[in-house]
C-alpha cells in the first residue's frame, strides 16, 4: 500500500507546526527502524526511561521499559513472527503526541497466522525523544487516545 497518499494532520500555529513536523519525522524514523529491526536507531530515538506497550504485551500485562526493553521487544517480534511491519497511512499530531494510523502486515511463525489490518500507534514524545508507545488494534481508539485537535 506504499502508493496510497500519506496524510499528516498538524496544528495551525507556526511554532507548533515546526515542532510537530519534527515529532512526525522522529516517529517516521522510528517506524522505519522498527520495520527493518534497527535496534540501535530505535534506541537512539527513545528516551532512556521509555515504555513500549505493543498489542500482545498489553494482553499479557507486559511493558517493555528502557533501551533494553526496546531491544527485547524487537527480539520478541522476530521470535513470534516470520514477518511483521507497519506501513504508515496517516500521522495525527497533538502537541507532544503523534498517532500513526497504519496498515499492519504480519505472518506468524510457520504461517500460523496472517494479519492485514489497520491499527493505531500513539507515540508520546518528550524533548525530541520517544517516551511511550501504545498500540491500539482500532485506529479510532488511537485517535481518541491522542486527544482532540488543537
Amino acid at each position: 500500500m506504499r502508493d496510497m497518499p500519506l496524510r499528516v494532520s498538524l496544528p495551525s500555529r507556526d511554532t507548533s507546526r515546526v515542532m510537530s513536523q519534527e515529532n512526525v519525522e522522529i516517529v517516521r524514523r522510528a517506524v522505519d527502524a522498527f520495520n527493518v529491526r534497527d535496534a540501535d536507531e530505535l534506541v537512539s530515538l527513545s528516551a532512556e526511561d521509555c515504555e513500549w506497550r505493543p498489542f500482545r504485551a498489553q494482553l499479557e500485562g507486559i511493558v517493555y521499559r528502557g533501551h533494553e526493553g526496546v531491544r527485547q521487544f524487537l527480539t520478541d517480534i522476530d521470535e513470534d513472527w516470520d514477518a511483521f511491519r507497519v506501513d504508515p497511512l496517516e500521522f495525527h499530531v497533538r502537541g507532544e503526541r503523534v498517532a500513526v494510523i497504519g496498515r499492519v502486515s504480519a505472518l506468524g511463525r510457520g504461517g500460523s497466522l496472517e494479519i492485514d489490518s489497520i491499527a493505531g500507534f500513539v507515540h508520546e514524545l518528550d524533548q525530541g525523544r520517544i517516551r511511550r508507545v501504545t498500540s491500539h488494534s482500532d485506529a479510532e481508539a488511537a485517535l481518541e487516545a491522542v486527544g482532540p485537535r488543537e
